[in-house]
Order: structure tokens, then C-alpha cells, then sequence
């Protein structure tokens, strides 16, 4: 592939294998159910132990794996070509073709250096969500440009990570100490998306997020919901392959069970699932927050607490489980209700 021989070469690596393994990175996995992705669109401008074959899946599985919506860029095909037409003539670039790659090489030399630099990365962004293969030539010559770019471009520099990693996750392999510095950065924007693009390299190669447990459930009480989200989900996605390193927080995680933002509260509802099989006491120690997501205006949301209460049998009332299991519109959620009736009965 065009312009990763400059990232081999900067790591001293022959191969992308070799630079999985030298970095510790695990072989690729098939790529797993993930609930960190919410990319936002940054214009800076705009302001579980039973045998009973039915109900395993239904302890192991009971989260909803839907990932989050994707704030999309606010464009059209007009919007784009208007831009590149400003970016062509304004920085008087030569070319036949929006898609060829020499174009698209010339519009990323623009990015960090020039007055050009957010118009062209904000272009690129654009290409990444239409068009991932041409704009994943860019790649090498934006990253480099990152670290010493105006906070403006870091924005969407950041953003064109994460619209590439939706369809490209390895290809972010070689910027992952840019984006674990990102969920450390002041600025919301950069956080959010770096959280979203770590969550989806998460996904392929889970033991990437195994050694930012900690750093991502400092997160978990940002002021920013945005950032709860991802940072959150992100640590679902860990807990799919991680367990213990993410039980650890799980008091604090259930904490987001009571979050303002509905988005928080379902990604926080599957993370504990996923790993309180690891630290069942710690899940029942949690049993007036798990007994008050019984009745959140989420599904999602109240289905997972049955689950949790299920498998970990926490001291709760039967009253609220006995009403989801009769009478909640959600026949998931009245499944699971009398599943936990069940569990916790005995």
C-alpha cells in the first residue's frame, strides 16, 4: 500500500507483522461487536454460570451490541467539490481528478504548514467518509503533520482518524501514541474521536487497550457527556477480551448508571455485563443502582440490569423484576426479567 513504506521504514519494520509484534499487538482477531464509535463532527466554528442452554445466551449476551449513532459531517457532494475547487485554485494545485492520488497528496502536503492547512484536512475528512481508500493515502503525510499543527487542524485531523478507522482500523496501528495522548487532551473534540478510533482498533486487536484501562475510567466522570460515552464503551469493548483489568472499575462504572446522558447509561449497562463475570461482588455491591436501571426509559438499559441482578444475584427488590417480567413493553426485557426471577429466587 502507497505510504506505508515511511511508517515501516520510521519503525524499522519490514512488514506490518513484524510491527504488530514488536509492539506486543496480538494477531487480528475477527472483529468483534463494538460500542465505542461515535465520531463527532468538529467544526470549531459550529459551536454470567448457568447450564440451561436457552438462558446461557441470554447471561452471556444480554447487552445490546449496537454501536453508538455516528454524528455524520453536515455536507454535499456540492459542499465537497466547492471546497476542493477553493483548496485547487486557492493553493494552486494541478490536477485532472478529485480521486487521484497525487491530488489527494498534494491537498494533505498543505495540512500543518500552510494557511491552508484546516480547510484541506476538513476536505480529507470528507474524502474518508466517502471515498476511505483514496483518503488513506494521505495517512502518513497527516499524522506527521499532527504534532505540530494548529489546534483547529488537530481537531479534524483527529476526526479523519476516526472516519477512517470505521473501515481502515489497522491502518491506525502506527498513530496509536497520537491517540492514546488524545484522550488526555484538553480539547472534547480530540478526546471524543480519539476514544472512538481506539475503540475500533480495540475491536481487532483487543490487548491495544489492555494497558489504558486506568487512564480511560478517569474518564468516566468528564464533564463532557460525549466523552463519558466513549470512554465508557470503550471500556466495554476492552472487558470483551480483558475481564479483570476493566472489573477493577466496575464501581465506578456502574456510577454511569445514573448519568444524565441515556447513551452513557446503555454503554456503561454493557460494560458491566461483560466483565462482572470477573468480579461477580463488586456487581452486587451495586444494588440500588442496578434495582434504579430497572426502570430506565432504555431497553436496552433495564434489560442489562436483569441480566447483571441474574447472574450476580444482588440483594434487590423482587417487586420491580416481577413488574418488568408481566408487564414491560420490551418482550427482550420481560424475557430477561423472568430469567432473573428465576436466578434469584432459587
Amino acid at each position: 500500500m502507497i505510504g506505508w513504506k515511511t511508517y515501516l521504514d520510521y519503525y524499522d519494520c519490514d512488514t506490518l507483522r513484524e510491527f504488530y509484534i514488536r509492539h506486543g499487538l496480538m494477531e487480528p482477531h475477527e472483529s468483534r461487536p463494538q460500542i465505542t464509535p461515535d465520531d463527532q463532527s468538529l467544526d470549531p466554528k459550529q459551536g454470567e454460570g448457568s447450564s440451561q442452554s436457552p438462558t446461557e445466551d441470554r447471561r452471556n449476551n444480554g447487552e445490546d451490541d449496537a454501536s453508538n449513532d455516528v454524528v455524520d459531517l453536515d455536507y454535499s457532494d456540492k459542499d465537497r467539490g466547492e471546497l476542493r475547487d477553493i483548496i485547487i485554485q486557492g493553493a494552486e494545485i494541478s490536477s485532472k481528478s478529485r480521486t487521484t492520488n497525487d491530488e489527494i497528496q498534494q491537498i494533505a502536503g498543505l495540512v500543518g504548514g500552510s494557511q491552508w492547512s484546516s480547510l484541506a484536512v476538513r476536505y480529507l475528512v470528507m474524502v474518508a467518509n466517502d471515498e476511505p481508500e483514496n483518503a488513506l493515502e494521505a495517512l502518513p503525510t497527516v499524522a506527521s503533520s499532527y504534532g505540530t499543527a494548529d489546534a483547529e487542524t488537530r481537531q479534524w485531523i483527529m476526526h479523519y482518524f476516526a472516519r477512517l478507522s470505521k473501515t481502515h482500523p489497522d491502518a491506525l496501528l502506527p498513530v496509536l501514541d497520537t491517540l492514546i495522548d488524545g484522550i488526555s487532551e484538553d480539547e472534547i473534540n480530540i478526546q471524543s474521536n480519539a476514544l472512538a478510533t481506539l475503540g475500533r482498533i480495540v475491536a481487532t486487536y483487543p490487548n491495544v487497550g489492555s494497558g489504558l484501562v486506568d487512564d480511560i475510567a478517569e474518564l468516566l466522570v468528564h464533564v463532557d457527556s460525549k466523552v463519558r460515552k466513549n470512554a465508557v464503551g470503550l471500556l466495554g469493548d476492552i472487558a470483551q477480551e480483558y475481564q479483570r483489568h476493566v472489573a477493577v472499575h466496575a464501581a465506578t462504572i456502574a456510577m454511569c448508571l445514573r448519568d444524565d446522558e441515556g447513551l452513557v447509561r446503555r454503554n456503561a449497562s454493557i460494560a458491566l455485563v461483560r466483565c462482572g463475570e470477573a468480579d461477580p461482588e463488586t456487581i452486587r455491591q451495586q444494588s440500588d443502582l442496578l434495582e434504579q436501571a430497572l426502570t430506565d426509559d432504555q431497553p436496552e438499559v433495564r434489560r442489562n440490569a436483569c441480566a447483571l441482578i441474574g447472574n450476580a444475584k444482588p440483594s434487590v427488590s423482587t417487586e420491580r423484576l416481577e413488574r418488568l417480567a408481566e408487564d414491560d413493553p420490551n418482550p427482550k426485557v420481560k424475557e430477561m426479567a423472568q430469567w432473573a426471577l428465576s436466578q434469584i429466587t432459587d
